[in-house]
């Protein structure tokens, strides 16, 4: 379809009637199937908001258009918030005549916010069923129309996904069928309306994959069948496709019949083919059913990569999201999928394609917590320097620029391609480690497993049926025991001693137990029968809550903790441990930045040791470094009170005279909701968020080579965390090359202790710091330790009336990366 001038300049001479009447005739082009170059036709649309850039109303045609133009031409996840600007403009524009529109799409687009956020579904629907009653009343405009013949469809194929609302009778689910193809059937559908009615009538008929009645299924069929060739010309027609090959899948399930399990791997192949690869929205999910079919006719998973090819499409959905929320979201569901596609590969006895399904879903997550927010760096490396400045220059980036972003990053087709075992294998030889061991827990249809890939040699697995999160488990009880006492310290309750004391203790003792018999003990067993006076090494990468695990202090059933006998580092993923193993050395100096228990204005505890710690640091240590934050004796350091803005000029500073160490001695908190799941650092007068760590940090311009991340970890829910969005992963994402962090809130005393002798045997005897942090911990255990010459009066009295070998003051640590 052509415009009235194509050439770029003309635009700029275009009157203002004439750039309404286009965007108009794009928005109908785009309704009617009728667009031959999409991309096109957004390129045109961006190039009219610019020449008249000011103008609101034809602002508002702009977002209008752009949204039609995504909504129909590449069927995927809604860009809620440009919707939400576009209606607002158009509000202002309409008048009272409008209202009742306007008013009803705030909580519209609420609802489709929280289904892409993977909200409660009962409750979604519940907010669909509200939204198409009061859409009723709306004016008998056209987009009044167009808008309540949409939300009856999607209330209707949300009533397909579930069946757990409340006050259901059990015949509503033979209405529902008959209720979508009265939306196909309306006299003024078009072609892909009655489309998408079929679609939800055939899928109703199924009754959610329980229906057992040949008949119901036949003719459910039939719906989907002519859905199929309604849809020929559509972009949707993928979509038809799976729905109808999901059908046919499920009659053979009923008759067993594998005629029509063939059928169905036919109807996916032709849909993979017209989605052409992994940047088209139904791609992983036909890739993924393709691989689930044919498992059904016998093929393993070596013989049917799709599998794979699947978690490849999830890389450009993560991409493509409309928010960062929505990424998240996206990114949490393509892990799980990582982990089924593991399992399989595990039956199947391809630990090696476990390792790459694993460590895709971890990068995927990785992704869209770290370079996702930031992707300056990419930017800049592919040659768009400008992109990268405009990014950093904008607080909200607008959905333009984030499409450009987009547009540059996907470029890039390996980016989130998970590792060799090459690759692997070298990164584990330049660390020193034995192996990588990924500890994935157990679901209900599988057992929880070990997949180690090892420095030299062929991959392994290990079953692991003790390895379970569950109602009365020790790990359980911990995590329930550690959230308690992580809220009690936050809100600086007089309780938290007591928790600490009580149930954290309880449950952590015995979760040490736990953890050697459910994972470490099998794991660790080859290393330590072939050992030699070389201590083994071992990197793990914990999924989920396991990462909360303090596995350095799994205890064998003589009372050995593993920290005893091998060395432990921990790893986000794969590929995030080969670029810190390939980034270059950080010469360590006696210089950087020290922030000690900031007054935070908000009800946490003091972190009175923690001063003294910080403090004793600073002067043994690292006497040239800025030292922020309270004194040992509460007075403010005259170089600053620990304030945002202080953390960030260093960051930006020129790191050969500010300093490669980063040390922390403050509070943390960390929120797990999926859709804003992010972790900040509680300073003077502020937070400082993750988000603006990454965005801040510079690593060619200021390198770090060590963050110690020592203060109160707070992440207050029970379940939910992921170590994709700590703060130690987000510094190793923007280039420090070694992170200690904390697991709980810890006791101040006795860490103080740790970190001390941590920067002593890093600085005093020189050793890395994944050897100087498990020394400080075998110090911390010795009965007979001995402070060294080096330790200050305060901290040796602190000595003499602390306990060290608590499991609560040593255990709680974790090196990550070099």
């Amino acid at each position: 379809m052509d415009g009235p001038n194509d050439d770029e300049s003309a635009h700029l001479t275009w009157t203002r009637a004439e750039a309404v009447a286009r965007l108009l005739e794009l928005q109908k082009a785009a309704e009617s199937r009728e667009l031959v170059d999409p991309r096109t036709a957004l390129d045109e649309v961006d190039r009219l908001a610019v020449a008249f850039a000011g103008d609101r109303q034809v602002e508002a045609l702009v977002e209008a258009t752009r949204a039609v133009l995504k909504m129909t031409t590449a069927p995927g996840p809604v860009d809620v918030d440009g919707l939400r600007r576009m209606f607002e403009n158009l509000s202002q524009m309409a008048g009272e005549q409008a209202n009742p529109l306007m008013e009803l799409m705030p909580d519209y687009l609420d609802a489709v916010q929280s289904f892409q956020h993977g909200g409660d579904l009962p409750a979604t629907r519940a907010r669909f069923a509200e939204i198409l009653k009061r859409s009723e009343g709306l004016p008998n405009s056209a987009l009044g129309q167009q808008l309540t013949a949409h939300i009856a469809l999607v209330s209707e194929l949300m009533g397909s996904l579930d069946d757990s609302m409340p006050d259901r009778d059990e015949t509503a689910h033979d209405r529902r069928p008959e209720a979508a193809r009265k939306i196909a059937d309306r006299p003024s559908a078009t072609d892909a309306e009655r489309a998408m009615g079929l679609l939800a009538a055939g899928t109703a008929a199924l009754n959610r994959g329980e229906e057992q009645d040949v008949g119901r299924i036949n003719e459910g069929i039939a719906d989907l069948r002519e859905a199929v060739k309604l849809s020929s010309d559509q972009p949707e027609h993928v979509m038809h496709l799976a729905g109808l090959a999901l059908a046919l899948y499920h009659r053979s399930l009923v008759t067993g019949s594998l005629g029509d399990v063939d059928e169905a791997i036919a109807v996916l192949e032709e849909a993979r083919k017209l989605a052409r690869g992994p940047a088209d929205p139904q791609w992983s999910m036909v890739t993924e059913l393709l691989s689930q079919f044919r498992r059904r006719r016998g093929e393993s998973s070596s013989s049917s990569p799709a599998g794979l090819d699947a978690l490849r499409g999830h890389a450009w959905q993560v991409l493509l999201q409309p928010d960062p929320g929505s990424a998240r979201t996206t990114a949490r569901k393509a892990a799980q999928d990582a982990v089924d596609e593991a399992g399989r590969r595990l039956v199947d006895h391809e630990p090696e394609g476990a390792l790459r399904a694993l460590d895709a879903g971890r990068g995927l997550l990785l992704f869209a917590a770290t370079e996702l927010r930031d992707p300056c760096t990419r930017l800049t490396q592919a040659g768009e320097r400008g992109l990268a400045d405009r990014w950093r220059s904008e607080e909200q980036p607008s959905a333009w620029l984030r499409d450009d972003v987009i547009e540059v990053l996907s470029r890039e087709t390996d980016l989130l391609d998970p590792p060799t075992l090459e690759e692997i294998q070298e990164a584990l030889g330049r660390l020193g480690a034995d192996a990588l061991v990924y500890l994935v827990p157990a679901t209900a249809a599988m057992p929880g497993w070990a997949v180690i890939a090892p420095a030299e040699g062929t991959p392994r697995y290990l079953a692991l049926p003790n390895l379970v999160i569950d109602d009365g488990m020790e790990i359980e009880r911990y995590l329930a025991a550690a959230a308690g006492r992580d809220a009690a310290r936050l809100r600086n309750s007089r309780d938290f001693e007591t928790v600490e004391l009580t149930d954290f203790v309880e449950s952590l003792e015995a979760l040490c137990g736990w953890a050697w018999k459910a994972a470490i003990g099998p794991i660790v067993k080859p290393y330590l029968e072939h050992a030699s006076d070389r201590t083994p090494r071992l990197v793990l990468i914990p999924m989920g809550d396991l990462a909360r695990v303090p596995w350095q202090a799994a205890r064998r059933p003589d009372g050995t903790y593993l920290v005893e006998l091998a060395a432990v580092s921990q790893a986000a993923s794969a590929r995030m441990l080969c670029a810190s193993a390939a980034a270059g050395p950080v010469r360590q100096t006696a210089t950087g930045l020290i922030v000690a228990d900031p007054v935070t204005g908000k009800p946490t505890s003091d972190l009175l040791s923690a001063r003294l710690e910080a403090y004793a640091i600073h002067r043994t240590f690292y006497p040239g470094a800025t030292y922020v934050g309270r004194r040992p004796d509460g007075t403010v350091s005259g170089s600053g009170a620990g304030t945002p803005d202080e953390v960030r000029n260093w960051l930006r500073a020129d790191g050969s005279h500010a300093g490669t160490m980063l040390h922390f001695a403050t509070h943390g908190d960390m929120t797990t909701d999926p859709a804003r799941a992010s972790s900040r650092l509680l300073l003077a007068g502020g937070d400082l968020t993750a988000e603006e760590l990454i965005r801040t940090l510079d690593a060619d311009r200021h390198p770090i080579g060590l963050v110690v991340l020592a203060g109160c970890h707070t992440g207050q829910s029970i379940h939910g965390y992921d170590e994709a969005y700590s703060l130690g992963t987000l510094f190793l994402a923007s280039g420090a090359r070694t992170v200690l962090s904390t697991q709980w809130s810890i006791p101040d005393q006795d860490t103080s202790l740790l970190m001390y002798m941590f920067h002593h045997f890093l600085s005093t005897e020189r050793r890395p710091p994944g050897d100087a942090l498990r020394l400080a911990q075998l110090w911390m255990l010795d009965d007979a330790r001995k402070p060294p010459r080096d330790m200050p009066a305060p901290l040796r009295r602190m000595l003499a009336d602390a306990d060290p070998a608590r499991i609560t003051s040593w255990a709680g640590f974790v090196h990550w990366g070099q």
